[in-house]
């Protein structure tokens, strides 16, 4: 390497490093969101306070700039040129703090930030009268005074979170303490996730894993035309129809209509409860290699205890021989089994993957507050920053479109500019460069 002589000198340019962060703040003013929010934010106590959207609106760009925590707003505030751009203010971080400590209590921000995703989720969906629902809970590891254990053995909080399948979106978030049960109360999760969808826009399918396997939650499918895709529990009373040689097992087939070595599938009908609806029960059948024989005599009650770490096997699955047994829970009787198992393995790119760039890419993965409804209201700020996201890449070009966040923040947001302000109008001179060379 042979560098040349150089000399380091100042300007007092606006000069910016980040200037496709336009991009969400035109976005924002688009579709008028900041409006929205201070509507539905409580009024604020002093002339001189700073608005809701203020507040969000700089948590949103810093999360799509790659902010993993309060204090990289800075990186916001410091930034002239782009703050010139946006007319945006920055508050520091120890107010933002502050303010969602306070709209934090009572879940008045959380309610609010509700009906503002609301208007965001209308934008994208654009007259979509029906949606597929997958909802998950997932782990929020947390060293805070009020995390709780969780069954994987950290300190955390279990938020559960409700995505629309063909947007990618989250509808709605319920954010719980580390030891609350994934399976607690997610027939009232699925009514809020309803209730959070624009007017006119409805469920029409749910897939859910095993902690969603549950009488209420079938029945109040059948009452409003739900077709649901279940992970099923099994139970010991499932044993001798799994083992039944006559059982008329089919090969289970890829989407391409070829046989899938070592994995077969049978139908039969099944239900719970005394008076409950009789539905179809889609059983997968795998071959797992070396796989030693277990008793099938285990304790594998629905109420299994998930805190033990001695449970050799999960609920919803039981093993015998070569083989690994599990489940789904279906009313979709038009579909063969295989197109069924297809659709319900979905929801790990619609919705477990998303979480992870929920959590990894828009700062959801840790917590800035030792206050439970303050963590809750900026969780679901970051799914605010997510939504938008989700958006803009169906309004970006093609190459943009199954991309993520770290590498639309490289192409898109990491460009530099210079900005000059006239008399009338502000120029940004952006450097065009090929980043494919």
């Amino acid at each position: 390497m042979n560098i040349l002589n150089y000399k380091l000198d100042t300007t007092n340019e606006l000069l910016t490093s980040r200037i496709g962060l336009i991009t969400p703040a035109h976005t924002i003013q688009v579709l008028d969101l900041s409006k929205t929010i201070d509507q539905h934010f409580p009024a604020l106590g002093s002339n001189c306070a700073l608005k809701a959207s203020t507040f969000i609106n700089t948590l949103v760009l810093s999360q799509h700039e790659g902010g993993e925590c309060l204090d990289d707003v800075v990186h916001i505030a410091k930034d002239k040129a782009l703050r010139l751009v946006t007319n945006q203010q920055v508050p520091t971080p120890q107010a933002i703090g502050t303010w969602l400590r306070r709209l934090g209590k009572d879940n008045q921000g959380i309610k609010a930030l509700r009906k503002a995703n609301k208007t965001l989720l209308k934008a994208t969906l654009n007259n979509c009268k029906n949606i597929t629902l997958d909802i998950d809970a997932s782990e929020v590891i947390a060293n805070k005074a009020d995390a709780q254990w969780t069954y994987k053995g950290n300190k955390s909080y279990m938020p559960m979170v409700g995505h629309i399948a063909q947007t990618g979106q989250i509808v709605a978030t319920d954010f719980r303490a580390g030891n609350v049960s994934p399976n607690t109360d997610n027939l009232g999760f699925i009514k809020t996730c309803q209730d959070a969808l624009p007017k006119g826009t409805n469920i029409k399918k749910l897939r859910i894993d095993a902690a969603g396997y549950q009488a209420s939650i079938i029945d109040y499918c059948f009452e409003n035309d739900i077709e649901f895709s279940i992970r099923a529990k099994m139970c010991q009373s499932l044993k001798d129809i799994l083992v039944d040689k006559d059982n008329q097992w089919q090969p289970l087939v890829d989407k391409k209509g070829k046989a899938i070595d070592g994995q077969a599938t049978f139908r039969m009908r099944h239900f719970m409860g005394d008076k409950g609806k009789v539905f179809d029960l889609i059983v997968q059948r795998s071959v797992v290699t070396g796989q030693v024989e277990l008793d099938l005599d285990l304790d594998l009650d629905l109420n299994l205890n998930l805190n033990s770490n001695n449970n050799t096997q999960a609920p919803e699955q039981i093993t015998t021989g070569p083989y690994i047994y599990r489940a789904i829970a279906t009313n979709l009787e038009i579909l063969s089994d295989s197109k069924i198992v297809h659709f319900y393995n979905q929801r790990a790119e619609d919705s477990e993957n998303r979480i992870k760039e929920l959590k990894n890419d828009f700062g959801a993965k840790q917590m800035p507050c030792a206050d439970f409804n303050a963590n809750a209201l900026y969780f679901d700020i970051c799914s605010l920053s997510y939504n938008l996201f989700a958006l803009m890449r169906q309004l970006l070009p093609l190459e943009f479109a199954n991309k993520r966040a770290k590498y639309i923040r490289y192409r898109l947001y990491a460009i530099a500019a210079k900005v000059i302000k006239t008399g009338r109008k502000v120029i940004i001179r952006d450097l065009c460069i090929n980043r494919d060379d």
